[in-house]
């Protein structure tokens, strides 16, 4: 090799290098929220925007799964007939029901659990999300609509995370019940 080769190679190493060092630092929240506060609290409120949505729709599964458990514990029985709504639901699940129901009952409550641990970790998630935009400096817009408009937004996402919440700690009350005084045949 020429010694002009191997210093092209040296500084396109150091050259690489400082690019991926640049990306790195770029990628920082803290001089995100520096160099642009507005971007990152819109982009925080788009993600909790996103996200409440799927806690809703996770937290409505789990209900579903715990009223169907305590549909099962309150109708145990050998004359069970397979329902078209709960096998449309839970096709699975309703289609073994008859046949093993101790396996059936272990199923639901194995899914009713991992559903669970779905819900309490997106919870986290919006939780950071809020603490996030809340530790965020207000920027200042032009318009004071604008500021009021985004604490309304925040102050939504503060309720409807209380109220996920308040809903989670109920269905898994419900849940902890069932699993200790379930089926046991």
């Amino acid at each position: 090799m020429s010694l002009n080769s191997l210093t092209v190679k040296k500084l396109l190493l150091a050259a690489g290098l400082l690019l991926v060092l640049g990306q790195g630092l770029w990628q920082l929240p803290a001089l995100q929220d520096y160099l642009s506060p507005v971007d990152q609290g819109k982009s925080i409120l788009q993600q909790a925007r996103k996200e409440c949505p799927r806690i809703k729709n996770d937290l409505r599964t789990l209900k579903a799964r715990v009223d169907y458990l305590t549909w099962f514990q309150a109708h145990d029985g050998p004359d069970q007939k397979i329902s078209a709504d709960r096998l449309y639901a839970f096709p699975f699940s309703e289609s073994i029901r008859s046949l093993v129901p101790g396996y059936f009952w272990q199923t639901n409550i194995r899914l009713a659990h991992k559903n669970r641990l779905r819900v309490e970790r997106k919870l986290q998630y919006l939780q950071a999300l809020l603490k996030n935009i809340d530790a965020e400096p207000p920027a200042l817009p032009a318009k004071a609509a604008a500021v009021s408009g985004t604490m309304k937004q925040i102050q939504q996402f503060h309720q409807q995370y209380r109220q996920y919440n308040a809903q989670l700690i109920e269905l898994t009350k419900q849940l902890t019940w069932l699993e200790d005084h379930g089926y046991k045949k």
